[in-house]
Formats: structure tokens, sequence, C-alpha cells
């Protein structure tokens, strides 16, 4: 991924819950892609699909030309997940430094009634993010790109009024590694919140519309509400 540029902010383009409804995503790349130093892609880019619906998704984000960094949700299949690899720009599990901020992510959702393709326990979502956050240990601003939101929020009520999003992401949070939280899954509690340092916001769903501008300055990350 090449560097930013030599603007004093990083500007992202923050997106999650697509669910290979991406006839929108050429309208939002017009609108917004000029402007943006990174695509921030928080999961569920399919909807229980694998590498040719993820593809599929994928290939206007990557035609842009702008950089992208990604996680697969609990809605994406081992073949989507796979295709993030293959383009190198899945960042689960691992974390990278890009123009002095650092990015790092985590995948899947928490265990539910419904049994979707990718959930994992809140002890492997614990070492997931141990084994990420060595790769940004020295950036000056750190970001974690998870599609569960922390549990305990603004970001993680549910239709039901239910509390449903990681403890393992709260925990994380709530020790003061990372200064900014991008994230998805609740379509319900699209939003801001904070929690420890970290300014986290849950984008919506871009299959209804909903996606947001993130500028990191050194006052701090600025959230512009975006809908189509």
């Amino acid at each position: 991924m090449p560097p930013f540029g030599r603007r004093a902010f990083v500007k992202l383009l923050c997106l999650a819950d697509i669910h290979g409804e991406g006839a929108g995503l050429k309208d939002m790349l017009l609108r917004d892609a000029a402007d943006a130093d990174l695509i921030v892609l928080a999961g569920d880019l399919t909807h229980l699909g694998g590498y040719a619906e993820a593809e599929a998704v994928l290939a206007p984000l990557l035609a842009s030309g702008v950089p992208m960094v990604a996680v697969a949700g609990n809605m994406d299949r081992d073949g989507a997940r796979g295709c993030l690899d293959d383009k190198g720009v899945n960042i689960h599990g691992r974390g990278i430094v890009q123009g002095g901020v650092g990015f790092m992510g985590l995948g899947g959702g928490t265990p539910s009634p419904f049994g979707t393709p990718w959930e994992i326990t809140e002890r492997e979502a614990g070492a997931i993010l141990a084994s990420g956050f060595p790769g940004i240990t020295l950036a000056p601003y750190k970001v974690l790109v998870s599609h569960s939101p922390p549990r305990g929020t603004k970001l993680d009520r549910s239709f039901t009024g239910l509390h449903v999003g990681s403890e393992a992401v709260r925990e994380f949070l709530l020790a003061g590694a990372v200064d900014l939280c991008i994230c998805g899954h609740i379509h319900e509690s699209a939003g801001e919140d904070t929690l420890g340092r970290a300014h986290c916001v849950n984008v919506g769903p871009f299959k209804n519309g909903s996606y947001a501008l993130v500028g990191i300055t050194g006052a701090g990350a600025q959230v512009t509400w975006r809908k189509l």
C-alpha cells in the first residue's frame, strides 16, 4: 500500500455491512473517493457469500485506486475471507502502519443463536487482538477495525434492546490500546461513543446507504456521516 500524502490529516472512507448489495458503491466512490486516503471495510461484504460474491463487491473499491484495509464479518464464508487475503487487504489478526497511522483488525462475530458462518469466542477474539497489536505499537495513532462493536455501548444494542457486542473488544479498548475503533455488525446502532481513550464509530449498514468519512487530525477523529 503506498504511503499517504503530506496532508496534515488522514481521511478514511469507512463502510460495513454491504451484504452483497454493492449497487451504490460506484456512487459513493464518485462522491468521496477523490478526498479519501484509505478505504476501511469493517466486515460483511457478502451475505452468506463466497469468493465470487466478495470479488464482485470488492471490484469497484479496488478499481478506485484508493488503498484499502478490510476484515470479513460473521456473514462472510471462507471463500470471501480468502478473497480478502488474495487481494492483499485483510488485516484480521495483524497490524500495519501507514503514514503514521496503525491499523489492526478483528473479523467475525460473537457467538449467536443464528449460527452464522463466522463466529468466534471471546477468548479467541482476545487472542486475535493480542496478535495484531504488536504490529502497530510504534504508530503515533492507532485504529482497530472490528466487525463487532464493543459490548455495553451505544453501538451494540440490537433490535431486541440487548447489548450484543464483543466483551473482548470492550476490554481491549478500555485498556487504552488504540485511539479509534471502526466497526459495524449491529445495523440498528450506527453512531459514535467513547470507550477508554478510543473514539468508537459504528458506521451503519451500507446496504441501507449508510457510511462515514472519518478524518484523523491532531485533535483526534472527526466523523462526517454520509447517506446514499
